[in-house]
């Protein structure tokens, strides 16, 4: 059974052709959300179509209304519940840390048993680590090659307030590194606070674009008490669970 998964968030749109059969993604896209939802949602599922034929498809995430044809469209908690189950057998807590919120998802059997959610504030999710990045001049990748040594300071739980700190320890002669690494500390700090409320247990995994931020990994697994593990393909978790989800029901069973 070849199926299609769609998870198109504020910051990337995902999606993954899965072969059931063989328990592998055939092809995956990742592209820009940008400012136009909808011609993101058709620009990813125009090249998952490609070349294939009819398929059942299930989509999650902002844009899961706007995925023509699709036969489920689940929640994002329970698609990347049951994708980093794929991705990591017996994953028991998952932390998602995305571009406009961030949530801890309590895991059993493939299902998400309960969750955490932070979205009130930008400083506890990923636009705010790429805004900070933006202003250091460092990219996602840079982040990986950083020195490990003292963190600056990052206070603030308000994003606004913590920009303006940034800027007073760059002011400072504060190396771009130490703060790259607060500001690391800060969100992971925010991540673990939500993850704590569940219980977490081991392995605890990472979904979402900063899945495969080994540093991020590494600040997370400080404040939680827990290894945290990276995922290669985590970013398309959400994705992933859909296309699984998508399977199933067009197979007669249930999501």
């Amino acid at each position: 059974m070849i199926s299609l998964g769609l998870d198109c968030g504020s910051s990337w749109c995902k999606g993954v052709v899965w072969d059931s059969l063989a328990s592998m993604p055939l092809k995956t896209v990742c592209l820009p959300t940008g400012w136009d939802l909808p011609a993101a949602v058709a620009k990813v599922l125009a090249v998952l179509r490609e070349d294939l034929g009819p398929a059942p498809m299930a989509s999650t995430g902002y844009g899961r209304a706007l995925a023509e044809g699709a036969v489920l469209r689940p929640t994002e908690i329970s698609c990347h519940a049951r994708g980093a189950s794929m991705l990591r057998p017996g994953a028991s807590t998952v932390v998602d840390v995305g571009g406009q919120d961030t949530k801890a998802i309590a895991v059993g059997d493939g299902r998400a048993l309960s969750f955490q959610m932070n979205d009130r504030c930008a400083a506890g999710t990923g636009r705010f680590l790429t805004m900070t990045l933006d202003r250091l001049g460092l990219t996602l990748d840079e982040l990986d090659d950083l020195e490990t040594g003292e963190a600056a300071p990052i206070k603030s739980v308000c994003a606004v307030f913590a920009e303006s700190e940034m800027m007073g320890l760059l002011a400072s002669g504060a190396p771009r590194s130490a703060i790259a690494l607060g500001v690391l500390n800060s969100l992971a700090d925010k991540a673990a606070a939500l993850a704590a409320r569940l219980g977490p247990g081991p392995p605890v995994v990472m979904t979402g674009g900063l899945s495969a931020c080994r540093p991020l990994a590494g600040a997370l697994s400080l404040a939680l008490g827990l290894e945290v593990e990276t995922l290669g393909l985590g970013r398309f978790a959400g994705a992933l669970g859909a296309a699984a989800m998508a399977a199933e029901k067009a197979g007669g069973r249930e999501a």
